[in-house]
């Protein structure tokens, strides 16, 4: 057998191996998704919202984490600061709130629950109040879930390109924020215009931003620590670790309590949170997720500021001191 077959024949091998765990890695969370813990409110008397509680823990054990509220003023401000995706209002005038914008999969959970507990009582289905609804042209929230990939190829193709094409350091370093602003403004204008995004403009223009940064820092510093194989290194953290569990298409509850929690420490997960929560809740909830992006942009500027180990390196100091010596044109 020839060497050429060989390594042909260990390709193969390989992504036998590993393609299938890639897939099950993106199928998985979608395929196996169920609500764990899922926060939601219940405004009523304490023993009524007890009653509520037993019963959605004896249907769905461990779905929801049920609160109790005074009034159903109290409950659409939880909702609308994102402490709870929804919930239902008992008593004479009984309510369902959702947030079409948090959630539209929960929200329809939501709906089904308040028009079965109508139906146990034997009262009318009670109206649905929705005080964050996702846009008119993107209802089910289908081109907001898809976001995520543009996120991510804008963030590794401009880390890729500032270091591999930029010579100097302090290059690099000003490139990444200015490219990562004009894309997330020119996406966050297309975005509006097919109608996915309706919020203000500047919020969510920051939150894609922060987000393409934080992708984009880790990736340039990475390629100029070890060079190309850096890119490797940041596609399988952030694409085939962050992506299935960025909570983006279905909430983060929707995974295994470790995972949902290990997809928002991660950029494309807490984009996905941050550009939510401006896009339908003028911001609202939306600090962790900036704290977690502002991180990963630190961790990437740190790498940019580790010496390269390559003779190109000993160029960025020659070329700043040519610079210097070289007099200006008359």
């Amino acid at each position: 057998m020839s060497t050429t077959v060989r390594k042909l024949g260990a390709v193969v091998l390989g992504l036998s191996i590993v393609i299938p765990l890639v897939l099950l890695m993106f199928i998985g969370p979608a395929s196996r998704g169920t609500p764990h813990k899922v926060p939601i409110g219940v405004a009523g008397p304490a023993a009524a919202v007890g009653q509520v509680s037993a019963s959605l823990d004896q249907h769905q054990p461990g779905a929801f984490d049920v609160r109790g509220f005074e009034s159903s003023d109290d409950l659409q401000d939880a909702a609308r600061n994102r402490e709870v995706y929804g919930g239902f209002v008992l008593g004479a005038q009984p309510q369902t709130i959702v947030a079409t914008g948090g959630s539209p999969t929960v929200a329809t959970m939501l709906t089904q629950i308040g028009t079965g507990l109508a139906a146990q009582s034997g009262a009318p289905a009670a109206p649905v109040v929705d005080v964050a609804p996702a846009t008119d042209d993107d209802s089910r929230g289908a081109g907001f879930g898809s976001m995520v990939m543009p996120v991510f190829m804008a963030g590794v193709a401009l880390g890729a390109t500032a270091a591999l094409v930029g010579r100097r350091r302090r290059v690099i370093l000003w490139a990444l924020p200015v490219g990562a602003a004009a894309v997330s403004a020119a996406s966050i204008g297309v975005a509006m215009a097919v109608g996915v995004l309706g919020g203000g403009f500047v919020l969510q223009w920051l939150a894609l931003a922060a987000g393409i940064l934080a992708i984009a820092a880790p990736v340039a510093g990475l390629v100029r620590v070890v060079g190309a194989p850096g890119i490797g290194v940041a596609a399988l953290l952030f694409m085939l670790v962050g992506m299935p569990l960025a909570g983006v298409s279905a909430p983060p509850e929707f995974l295994p309590s470790i995972w949902a929690t290990v997809g928002q420490l991660l950029p494309l997960g807490a984009t996905g949170t941050a550009l939510r929560s401006a896009a339908f809740f003028d911001g609202a909830g939306s600090a962790a997720a900036f704290a977690v992006l502002t991180v990963w942009i630190v961790i990437g500027y740190l790498l940019l500021s580790v010496p390269k180990k390559t003779p190109e390196a000993a160029s960025d100091g020659a070329a700043d001191v040519d610079e210097l010596r070289e007099p200006a044109a008359v």
